[in-house]
C-alpha cells in the first residue's frame, strides 16, 4: 500500500495534531498487511487524535473481522481514535430496513482511546469531536440537498462552546453549511466519500479540488478533495485510503492510487 502524506496548518491554538483517514473499505484480511504499514506511517507522525471519517468496511459480508479489530487496537496505543459511519457502514436486512454491524462496532468502541460517534459527541481538551451519521435516505436519494438541511437543523440546531471538529462522511452539500443553525459555532469539516473524484494525483493541481468522477457519477464536481473554506469553516476532505475496493469489479486497478494520510495541525 503506497501512500501520500498531506499536511494543513489550521491555527495554533490548541498545539494538537489530527491525522484524518477515510474509506478503509475493509473487506477482508488481504489488505490487513497494507493497513500496518499505514500505521507504522501514522506513528511516526505523532498524532494526538486519529479521526476516520466513515467507510470502515466495505458491506454487511466482511470477513476476518477479528484482524480489524486487532488493527484498531494497535492503532489506539497511538493516539484516542474518533470514527464517524458512512453510508458503506450500513446495509439492507431482511426486513429492507437498513442497519449496521452493531457487535462489529461495538467491539471497536470497547477499545480503549476508541470512540465511535454515530451521532455522538465526544469531548476532549477543549475539543469537541461530533461524529454526524448522515441518515440512509439522504445516501439513498441521491445527497438531497433539502435533505441534508432538514437532517443537520434538527439533529444539530446548536453546538457546545470551544472547538467543533465535525466528522461528516460525505461532503457532498458542503456549501450548504451556512445555512445551517449551526453554521457560526463549526470549527472544522472532516469529510471522506468522494475517493479523490479518482483523479490523479497530478491532475489535483489542475483540477482545484474537482474530481473526474463521483460515487455519485458526477463528472467534474466540486469539493472531491484538499482544504476548502465555507464561510468561517475549514473543511477537509481526504481522498482516502481505498480508491477502488478489491471487492469492486475494477478493484484491480486499485494500485493505480495512493492511500492518503492527511495530517491537521490545530
Amino acid at each position: 500500500m503506497k501512500t501520500s502524506n498531506l499536511y494543513y496548518q489550521i491555527s495554533n491554538t490548541y498545539n494538537k495534531r489530527i491525522v484524518l483517514l477515510s474509506d478503509i473499505h475493509y473487506f477482508n484480511k488481504k489488505i490487513i498487511p497494507g493497513l500496518y504499514k499505514l500505521l507504522d506511517e501514522i506513528q511516526n507522525l505523532h498524532p494526538d487524535y486519529i479521526c476516520i471519517s466513515g467507510d470502515i468496511i466495505d458491506d454487511k459480508n466482511i470477513k476476518d473481522q477479528k484482524y480489524l479489530v486487532k488493527w484498531f487496537k494497535d492503532l489506539a496505543s497511538i493516539s484516542k481514535i474518533i470514527i464517524s459511519l458512512g453510508n458503506h457502514d450500513f446495509y439492507y436486512n431482511h426486513k429492507f430496513e437498513k442497519n449496521y454491524d452493531k457487535k462489529l462496532f461495538d467491539s471497536i468502541d470497547r477499545i480503549k482511546n476508541v470512540y465511535v460517534l454515530n451521532n455522538r459527541v465526544y469531548s476532549n481538551n477543549g475539543i469537541n469531536f461530533i461524529g454526524v451519521t448522515l441518515p440512509n435516505e439522504y445516501y439513498d436519494n441521491g445527497e438531497n440537498k433539502e435533505e441534508f438541511i432538514y437532517f443537520m437543523n434538527k439533529k444539530y440546531p446548536y453546538l457546545s462552546s470551544g472547538y467543533n471538529v465535525m466528522l461528516m462522511h460525505s461532503p457532498y452539500n458542503i456549501e450548504s453549511l451556512q445555512e445551517l443553525k449551526c453554521h457560526k459555532n463549526i470549527d472544522l469539516v472532516l469529510s471522506g466519500h468522494m475517493h479523490g473524484g479518482l483523479a490523479f494525483e497530478f491532475l489535483r493541481k489542475i483540477l482545484k479540488g474537482r474530481g473526474l468522477i463521483t460515487p455519485q457519477m458526477n463528472l467534474l464536481k466540486k469539493y472531491c478533495y484538499g482544504k476548502h473554506k465555507i464561510d468561517n469553516t475549514n473543511v477537509i476532505i481526504t481522498t482516502g485510503v481505498t480508491k477502488l475496493s478489491k471487492s469492486h469489479k475494477i478493484g484491480i486497478f486499485g494500485f493505480l492510487y495512493k492511500s492518503e494520510i492527511t495530517v491537521i495541525d490545530i
